[in-house]
């Protein structure tokens, strides 16, 4: 604020000097004029009383100072001027000059002074021009200029303004794209950018809209599947209860049948509870994710598919369905439980499904490209084509009838795909009805150097 107030008073004061220094220079030249009329003259007096100047004072001193003719004030009334300093400056040296308030007009005057060859001495005098008297006379003229300026600069403005709003006006959000053509070449890079974020959120509004949908159907098919064993139990032992079985043969055939319920149900619950803590580990919670299935490490799947074959075994067994393996050593980095569950339901998914005397081959190892793999083959029911797509959803059966008969909670090959995705695996399925299924479990090549 300082420096600006500095700078004003420096920028008025060099203005104020540059008008005196004017208008000096401007009465000197009037002056020289004036002498030179009067030099060739026999009246003076009657000479400068015909003389017509703009906003300049004459005024005519006798050798004795004393004055003859003054174009504002009468002589009689004038005092004796031979000792005012511009006119002692011109009856020395022939010209003088002096800046004065003068007492006769209450003005600060500016004076010039020459002798003449007579040697009287003629003076003209002029009022000093303020910088605030300049200003406010042409502020005026000024101000109409600005005004008209200033009128055309918002038409002009308000004309290109249109022309440059319009492309941005005729844009169509909704699509883009569309108003690539139209748009300015700096407007394609934000429009292309406008159109990704549109697309990706419309993507992510049916990926919400598909949980939300995929929700309602997982409790209505819980709903309906914790239902129907706990009626079942329920019902037996109201029966029991009621003392509605009366022999031995039929209290031990009703408590198998609940037990049979109940191991179904304590299943079902921990399908559930295990596709719960698969959902927070695919959305990042670390600490579920170690909390349930431990921490990740190298593990040897050929180890795991031995593992899981023993465990298998009394159960392919009991259905006359022949277990057989063919591995190769192949380490994953992963959840060792959680491959374990992956590659324990596609087995027993396998045997759920199979013919009577069928079999199943588990084989791993890597692929010519390094891919580490697991896969199951059996001589089961097969699928169909169309359906192929749909048994990793929730609850789905390929034949409902057999998956009742043989206990299936419809959550097994959905635990596969939530394992999959969480070591960012791919699952091929090739079925053909009354031949089989082979699902193959494809993991991306390890890099054994981002292990620890």
């Amino acid at each position: 604020m300082v420096i600006i107030v500095a700078l004003t008073g420096v920028g008025t004061a060099f203005i104020q000097n540059r008008l005196v220094t004017l208008t000096h220079e401007e009465i000197s030249n009037q002056l020289d004029v004036v002498a030179a009329a009067l030099n060739g003259s026999e009246d003076e007096i009657a000479m400068l009383s015909h003389l017509e100047l703009d906003n300049a004072r004459v005024t005519l001193v006798d050798l004795d100072g004393s004055v003859l003719y003054d174009s504002q004030e009468s002589p009689a009334m004038m005092p004796n001027h031979k000792n005012r300093p511009e006119i002692s400056q011109a009856f020395k040296e022939g010209r003088g000059s002096s800046e004065r308030s003068s007492s006769t007009l209450g003005e600060v005057m500016l004076y010039e002074a020459k002798r003449l060859d007579c040697g009287r001495v003629v003076r003209l005098s002029q009022a000093q021009s303020g910088f605030l008297t300049v200003l406010l006379s042409v502020i005026g003229p000024i101000l109409a200029m600005a005004l008209v300026c200033i009128v055309g600069l918002l038409f002009v403005a308000r004309r290109e303004a249109r022309a440059i709003i319009a492309p941005l006006r005729d844009v169509d959000l909704d699509h883009p794209r569309r108003n690539a053509d139209a748009a300015y070449a700096e407007m394609v890079p934000m429009l292309e950018r406008i159109e990704s974020q549109r697309q990706e959120l419309k993507r992510q509004m049916r990926v919400l809209a598909d949980n939300d949908r995929m929700r309602r159907e997982f409790t209505a098919n819980v709903t309906h599947e914790l239902k129907t064993p706990l009626t079942t139990i329920s019902g037996y032992a109201e029966l029991i209860e009621n003392g509605l079985v009366a022999s031995e043969d039929d209290q031990r055939d009703f408590g198998r049948r609940i037990h049979n319920e109940a191991t179904r149900l304590a299943a079902l619950v921990n399908d559930i509870l295990t596709l719960s803590s698969l959902d927070e580990v695919e959305h990042g919670d670390a600490e579920v994710s170690k909390s349930v299935w431990g921490a990740s490490e190298p593990v040897d799947l050929s180890r795991v598919v031995d593992a899981v074959c023993q465990r298998l075994e009394p159960v392919a067994d009991a259905s006359g369905i022949t277990l057989g393996q063919d591995t190769d050593p192949v380490i994953v980095f992963g959840l060792p439980r959680l491959l374990d569950e992956m590659i324990y339901n596609l087995t027993n998914n396998a045997i759920r499904y199979n013919r009577e005397n069928g079999s199943i081959n588990l084989y791993c190892g890597a692929d010519d490209e390094g891919h580490p793999y697991v896969r199951v083959r059996d001589t089961g029911i097969g699928i169909a084509p169309e359906e192929c797509g749909k048994i990793f959803e929730r609850f789905y059966r390929v034949d409902k009838s057999r998956s009742k008969a043989r206990g299936g909670t419809g959550l097994g090959l959905a635990i596969v795909k939530h394992a999959a995705v969480f070591h960012h695996a791919q699952i091929d399925v090739q079925s053909e009805l009354g031949q089989g299924t082979t699902i193959t479990v494809l993991f991306p090549v390890q890099d054994p150097s981002l292990w620890s």
